[in-house]
């Protein structure tokens, strides 16, 4: 069984340049745009659905970057860096939400998001890793430190929510 880095390694490798790899990420980033939409319609905690329409919105603006470079052959002017005393992500507290006690299902969707980040993460690094182009580059990679801060949001909020189970 080939692990998930392997097959994303192996699917930017059959990729007939650039075009093909902008498509595929544009594709990537619809799906996981109506992912995080379809899950924020139907929850009914507050903070979860708030934290869908975060990362819905965060999904569409990597789309806005992506169709702008396929559309006009521009790369977006903006920056990862942190003003110092700022936080990359929205701090969401689902651990102590009103109404009820966070289910497995809660957390499934949350793992499911999660492996959805880490494999574009993975697919960003390694169109950087391939392409000549310093602006595309990096790019590349600020597109993938973009999934990065996304996984560590979703991975500590799982931490938080078992740890949460664990003291009740």
């Amino acid at each position: 069984m080939r692990s998930t880095y392997q097959s994303v390694v192996d699917e930017v490798k059959n990729l007939n340049g650039i075009e093909e790899a902008i498509a595929l990420a544009i594709e990537r980033e619809k799906e996981a745009r109506d992912f995080y939409l379809s899950k924020a319609a139907v929850m009914d905690r507050p903070k979860f659905k708030e934290l869908y329409e975060y990362l819905a919105n965060e999904e569409v603006k990597h789309l806005g970057y992506l169709e702008r470079y396929r559309d006009k052959n521009e790369l977006p002017v903006t920056s990862t860096e942190i003003p110092s005393g700022q936080s990359f992500t929205p701090e969401f507290d689902i651990g102590r939400t009103k109404g009820g006690e966070i289910t497995l299902g809660d957390a499934g969707i949350l793992v499911a998001a999660l492996r959805h980040e880490r494999k574009s993460e993975d697919f960003y690094s390694e169109v950087a890793k391939r392409v000549d182009d310093e602006n595309l580059k990096n790019f590349f990679e600020m597109l993938a430190s973009f999934e990065r801060g996304h996984y560590e949001l979703i991975d500590q909020l799982l931490e938080d929510i078992t740890r949460f189970r664990m003291q009740t």
